[in-house]
């Protein structure tokens, strides 16, 4: 897996041009992998920062870097709820206050913090995802992304985290794009029959929804499982801005498959995927407790191809300089990503012309 603390200058420039797509709750890691005593290290936006857990329960989120020298203060260690740089041993409490200087403080601690003090950032804990705000504006303004039926019964979740390369844009228009599904998935997810598809598009000020009428649309290998009534598909996905997509496949009231990706950029090439399943069948609970082995190993295929396919198209783009996107009628979602990226990261309100619906129209 590619080392999310490499290509720092391209980090930087990220940071840079980010704008307002700062002003938004980011993952930084699963709550699973938070655990006591354990420093974690996340990259959002580009940048470096250290998560830990307090005793009290409590969570933290510095700057990845000590005032001192400028070491990764997430080499270093936990004592007493403070980061202890590796280096010289600067100390820093939760709010990133230096709090004890070993060379001029000696062994005691001094009855008040030095002047100096790390950057700290909003941090919070829902949907088992621990979340950072790496903006300048109130957190307390917005909520992060409601992860759909999370712990709700019937239906059953789990995470999964991945590394892709490429953009926000890029992931997002990869997880949202049909056309795609019968070359890369093919026969695993969806077969070619070059049949038409139809679908709505309906371009928001910070979203992208795309509705699909084709009901007998054949998806997953498993239809004995997830439909057995044979049902009509209502097949719905979704972009909100600026890094979520949320695909619901569902038949009746009982069966369907969500699948949610919140994606954290990393770098201009790399992002953090947690991809959280959703699923309920019309059977008991016992038999999809039997099957989970058999879903987990397949949503992880299907990813897998995803994140292969990236990889081809991040070095495609590389082979030459200044590739500019040819688009066709299927690819107006794209399009509507783009468009609402760079609007929110802008703060500019996009064109009249670029919202509302239309009918799109194409072979799978």
């Amino acid at each position: 897996m590619t080392d999310p603390n490499a290509d720092t200058a391209g980090q930087t420039r990220l940071w840079d041009r980010a704008g307002a797509l700062r002003e938004s709750w980011y993952v930084a890691c699963t709550a699973a992998e938070l655990k006591r005593k354990r420093i974690v290290r996340a990259r959002i936006l580009g940048l470096g920062l250290v998560v830990y857990r307090c005793r009290d329960g409590g969570l933290a989120a510095l700057l990845d870097q000590c005032l001192h020298r400028g070491t990764m203060l997430s080499a270093g260690r936990l004592d007493d709820d403070c980061l202890v740089c590796p280096y010289h041993g600067w100390r820093y409490d939760r709010d990133g206050r230096v709090v004890h200087i070993p060379s001029q403080d000696g062994r005691q601690l001094p009855a008040t913090p030095h002047p100096w003090q790390q950057r700290a950032f909003a941090v919070r804990e829902d949907y088992g995802l621990i979340w950072v705000y790496p903006g300048d504006d109130d957190p307390e303004r917005t909520k992060p992304f409601a992860m759909p039926h999370w712990r709700e019964r019937p239906w059953t979740t789990y995470y999964m985290l991945s590394r892709f390369s490429g953009s926000v844009g890029a992931l997002a228009q990869n997880f949202m794009d049909v056309p795609h599904t019968v070359f890369v998935h093919d026969t695993i997810f969806r077969r070619k029959t070059d049949r038409i598809m139809r679908s709505t598009v309906d371009t928001g000020k910070r979203s992208v929804e795309v509705t699909y009428h084709e009901t007998d649309d054949a998806i997953g290998m498993m239809p004995f499982l997830t439909n057995p009534k044979r049902l009509p598909l209502v097949h719905t996905d979704r972009f909100f801005a600026p890094n979520v997509t949320r695909c619901d496949y569902l038949w009746g009231e009982d069966s369907g498959f969500v699948i949610t990706s919140q994606i954290t950029p990393e770098s201009d090439r790399t992002c953090r995927v947690y991809t959280l399943i959703s699923y309920r069948f019309p059977w008991p609970a016992w038999i999809g407790r039997c099957l989970s082995p058999l879903i987990h190993a397949y949503t992880r295929i299907v990813l897998g191809q995803d994140i292969r396919i990236m990889q081809k198209n991040a070095a495609g783009l590389d082979n030459a300089p200044d590739h500019r996107n040819r688009n066709v009628r299927a690819d107006l979602v794209h399009v509507g990503i783009e468009r609402v990226i760079e609007s929110m990261r802008t703060g500019e309100a996009l064109p009249e012309r670029y919202l509302g619906s239309r009918d799109v129209e194409f072979y799978v």
